[in-house]
């Protein structure tokens, strides 16, 4: 499928999804190249304590990052998608970094309770100073405006830049037990790095004159419903190494976190589908001419992506046991069992962001998408209270997945209820 793009400082542009697609996972093939890299590096080098607290870290600064982007990123790329002129563009770029001044301050006061909360994180605050910083920092990230724009390419080359530099000071400055803050500090220089290019590029491509600070409280009003949905998301994800180690040791972090690295790279699987897919969508369902191809890419992608994740399931169940020890080192071992549980939630990621990246977003019904998120995230944090005081890492790991099943049981209902299913399935 092509879509075609117009503007009125240009001629079409079109832009075909297979290709961009294609581009875009090419550019994940690196995203893996890195993981395959930094994690048994990780593993074998800071040890499963050490790792944990790396790791409880990096959980705070997907808090903050989440926080200080608010639900912007979305409302942008929808926005961004449709901007015609230079000068519009322009508009909506000024409105989003100031957006994102003001909400870093929400997300530095989250990053100081959450290094005060969680012991593994008090006893060396360093960590928790860093990893608030970088998430202040990436909340700046430019993914949402290349991606509007369809410039996918600039997109993935800006994020294997942030990589490449993140890895080399890694492998060049990481040595002992006791370097895990270092790992922190590679992250954000890596960030500072690769944000500051990806706006210089930006500024390069809008009518620098038209940019204003104006909207922010209004782009804050409009952002809500899907900041309530991403944020709400982001707790069923990332926060959950955070509250365990609220109640558990560094060990039982480390190997908890790693298990759910492994899976957060499996699941980062579909996110490239995701970057070219949304912003496509919005764009075709826009128009009464384009609207039967944008549910016809909203079918393709539902099989393919549910069906990519029954084959990633499968995948973890029958390789965990070899893959972990070879990956990470003896060290962890406990490790296997949480994987396998954590993966069982693929197949139900998979439909979730299908329904909301794909139908509820690019058709504005962004107060089903909280409900649906808050549904799964009161689910998730309350399950895992219960069962990782009792079993730790596998309770959180069964936490996780339920909360997965019940975002897809409301989803479900929220689809029948709006007349979606019909409209899907025959359009």
């Amino acid at each position: 499928m092509t879509v075609a793009i117009s503007t009125s400082d240009g001629p079409i542009r079109a832009v075909s999804t297979k290709k961009a697609l294609a581009f875009v996972y090419i550019g994940y093939a690196f995203r893996y190249l890195y993981l395959l890299v930094l994690v048994p590096f990780y593993g074998r080098v800071l040890g499963a304590a050490e790792y944990g607290r790396v790791l409880a870290a990096m959980s705070l600064y997907q808090l903050v990052w989440m926080l200080a982007e608010y639900g912007f990123p979305s409302v942008g790329l929808r926005d961004i998608a449709i901007g015609k002129t230079s000068q519009r563009i322009a508009q909506i770029y000024g409105r989003h970094m100031s957006g994102r001044l003001l909400m870093t301050v929400l997300g530095a006061i989250v990053g100081l309770v959450g290094t005060l909360v969680s012991p593994l994180l008090r006893e060396r605050p360093i960590f928790g100073i860093l990893a608030t910083l970088s998430g202040m920092t990436a909340a700046f990230n430019m993914g949402w405006y290349f991606q509007g724009t369809l410039r996918f390419r600039t997109s993935v080359l800006v994020e294997v830049l942030g990589f490449s530099i993140n890895l080399a000071f890694v492998l060049l400055l990481v040595h002992r037990r006791e370097d895990g803050f270092i790992v922190l500090g590679s992250l954000l220089g890596s960030s500072l790095i690769a944000t500051a290019i990806a706006h210089a590029i930006a500024l390069r491509s809008m009518d620098r004159a038209s940019i204003r600070s104006s909207g922010t409280i209004a782009l804050v009003r409009e952002s809500t419903a899907l900041f309530a949905a991403r944020g709400l998301a982001l707790v069923m994800s990332s926060s959950s190494t955070l509250l365990i180690s609220v109640f558990a040791g560094a060990k039982e972090v480390g190997w908890y976190g790693a298990a759910e690295r492994l899976v957060s790279a499996g699941l980062s699987l579909m996110v490239p589908a995701n970057q070219v897919l949304i912003g496509t969508v919005a764009s075709l369902v826009g128009s009464k001419d384009t609207e039967l191809q944008a549910y016809a890419l909203i079918r393709r992608g539902l099989v393919a992506l549910t069906g990519l994740g029954t084959v990633m399931l499968a995948g973890v169940l029958l390789s965990a046991g070899i893959a972990v020890p070879l990956l990470l080192g003896p060290d962890f071992g406990p490790s296997v069992r949480m994987l396998r549980i954590l993966s069982l939630m693929f197949p139900f990621a998979a439909f979730v962001q299908v329904i909301v990246g794909y139908i509820l977003v690019p058709l504005r019904y962004d107060r089903f998408v909280s409900t649906a998120s808050l549904v799964g995230a009161v689910a998730t944090v309350t399950l895992t209270v219960m069962l990782g005081r009792v079993w730790g890492g596998e309770g959180v790991s069964w936490a996780r997945t339920m909360g997965y099943m019940a975002m897809c049981l409301t989803l479900v209902a929220v689809l029948r209820r709006e007349g979606l299913v019909r409209r899907i399935a025959t359009r």
